[in-house]
């Protein structure tokens, strides 16, 4: 979860608590192994609408629900609202063992030039009739799964299928070591006009983060706790989206 569009990419995603780390189960019945790709879309500022496929590898059928919500980082942390800029159609689907489904994901509403709006996709499991009737509170397990949408106005150089869709000069970028409720956290302020994606994150040689650590949305700044141990910083790596070049820098001053 670069997370901007490329070339059609699958992601199997099992059935699991470890999924997507910030989005937790909630309670209902589920045995579906769900294939969704591509796990990076995007609406370039020419685009009405684009694709996104769910497939069932299961045994079952499995009802779906698609929402897509607006994201922004307030003080800190993420935040998600409703919104009808972009709606996902149908928003509901009944997809057969061994199926696979086309959900599109529509612009409703002119994205101002110059900037890059970000949203969340969220995708949940509809517990069946049966289980759900029958289950008692906290006994069933629904998934639900989340993936990053952002759409871009005029003037914003996106370039599909590209190997870095967007660019982001890393002067942009800066970092430094505080709190958050008490314990010690990194916050990372993005000055630019479009989004960050931090991943392969390590503080003085200590790794923070092997895979994704998240992302930085435009003109936004993030915090993450830090492991026990990591109080303070002098260096932080880092890969930015899909750029080579590894961020390397000090802390903000």
């Amino acid at each position: 979860m670069s997370n901007l569009l490329r070339s059609p990419r699958h992601l199997s995603l099992i059935l699991s608590s470890a999924l997507f780390g910030a989005i937790a189960p909630i309670n209902a019945y589920s045995a579906t192994n769900m294939l969704i790709w591509p796990i990076d879309p995007a609406l370039g500022a020419n685009d009405n609408a684009t694709e996104l496929w769910l497939e069932n590898k299961g045994s079952t059928a499995a009802t779906m629900q698609i929402r897509v919500l607006g994201w922004k980082q307030v003080a800190g942390e993420e935040n998600y609202r409703s919104q009808q800029d972009v709606v996902a159609s149908p928003p509901i689907v009944n997809i057969g063992a061994g199926k696979k489904q086309l959900i599109r994901l529509i612009r409703q509403s002119p994205t101002p030039a110059g900037q890059e709006q970000a949203f969340r996709i969220l995708i949940d499991e509809v517990p069946a009739a049966e289980h759900s009737a029958g289950s008692q509170a906290g006994v069933s397990l629904l998934m639900r799964y989340s993936l990053p949408l952002f759409v871009y106005g005029d003037g914003v150089n996106f370039q599909r299928n590209a190997a870095e869709p967007v660019h982001l000069s890393q002067s942009q970028l800066s970092w430094k070591i505080t709190t958050n409720n008490g314990h010690p956290a990194i916050e990372v302020t993005n000055r630019g006009a479009v989004h960050a994606r931090l991943s392969k994150v390590s503080i003085n040689g200590r790794t923070i983060a092997d895979g994704l650590l998240g992302y930085v949305l435009a003109g936004s700044y993030r915090t993450w706790a830090l492991p026990t141990g990591v109080t303070h910083g002098e260096t932080l790596k880092a890969e930015v989206n899909s750029d080579s070049k590894v961020w390397q820098s000090g802390p903000a001053q």
